[in-house]
């Protein structure tokens, strides 16, 4: 089961919480959570574990850009 520590979580607008990243295949607490100045890189480390992630956006979008994805088929 994973645990608790190395998940990391988000909150929307109106309160309502989301887990972001399972971690529960690193058995260590998460220590760090930052955001390039463009926005476009999250950044996370595992403590006892002393690993750093460069996480991205498949769609080349920045963390936190709004973004509504409607598909129109032919009829």
């Amino acid at each position: 089961m994973p645990r608790l520590l190395s998940t990391v979580h988000a909150r929307d607008i109106d309160g309502k919480f989301y887990q972001v990243i399972d971690g529960g295949y690193w058995d260590s607490e998460t220590s760090g959570l930052a955001f390039s100045p463009d926005n476009k890189h999250m950044y996370v480390s595992y403590q006892s574990n002393g690993l750093i992630f460069d996480i991205t956006r498949e769609d080349g979008y920045p963390f936190g850009a709004h973004r509504l994805d409607i598909k129109y088929h032919a009829q």
